[in-house]
């Protein structure tokens, strides 16, 4: 009897811990408000200034790549990019990123990254207030998070993650969604003390299973 029950305690460890080596969505994709809020320290950052007109699909900057599915590229001549000029667009500075349609944008981080942070500043074409956003999160296509919310133009918007998703889709209800000042993180920060003794639990507890079931088959050996 007590050799079954140090078996099952040893597959509820050894579950236990596989499910924090190998889920991908151990984890879900927390969205936040403010800067420095989902973003400790900035690693690749795109403002969309080097060009007038952003024609390419995807453009690339700070480690990341910028694609739009069922939006303009041509927003009153402004391109890729909006112009500075529009009401709407409150706190931006410069060219931004803006789409008219009924359409998204993702936002891709390259070369084999993944994001464990992500914020950028929120606007749109119209100056009405408050905006109405969706986004997605993903992780290798698998959607991993995801949320609709109002703001306010100029609101900076985060999206963090301790394991990491590779591309946020983003999108406002009125059709004309916009963002600027986007910052990256792409190396994990050091895990919360809660995720650590989580981790710490379950191998004690593997450990301890190990040598009680060690001891059990020294002494049915000294009893044979």
């Amino acid at each position: 009897m007590a050799t079954t029950r140090i078996q099952h305690l040893a597959i509820v460890a050894l579950s236990f811990l596989a499910a924090l080596a190998f889920q991908p969505n151990a984890w879900a994709v927390t969205q936040t408000i403010g800067a420095g809020s989902a973003v400790s320290f900035v690693e690749g950052t795109a403002s969309f200034e080097s060009q007038s007109a952003l024609l390419g699909n995807p453009y690339l900057e700070g480690g990341m790549a910028f694609s739009r599915t069922d939006l303009s590229f041509n927003n009153n001549g402004c391109g890729f990019a909006g112009c500075a000029s529009n009401s709407g667009f409150v706190g931006f500075s410069g060219n931004y990123m803006y789409g008219l349609g009924a359409g998204y944008f993702d936002i891709a981080a390259t070369g084999g990254n993944v994001f464990h942070g992500l914020e950028f500043i929120v606007g749109d074409g119209y100056s009405s207030d408050p905006k109405d956003v969706t986004w997605q999160a993903f992780s290798s296509s698998i959607l991993v998070g995801s949320g609709t919310l109002s703001l306010g133009s100029g609101t900076i918007i985060g999206f963090s993650d301790a394991i990491g998703f590779d591309t946020l889709r983003y999108t406002s209800n009125d059709g004309a969604p916009a963002f600027d000042s986007v910052n990256a993180q792409f190396t994990a920060a050091i895990p919360e003390p809660e995720i650590y003794a989580t981790m710490l639990a379950g191998l004690g507890l593997l450990g301890y299973v190990t040598r009680r079931k060690k001891k059990l088959q020294a002494a049915a050996l000294l009893m044979r």
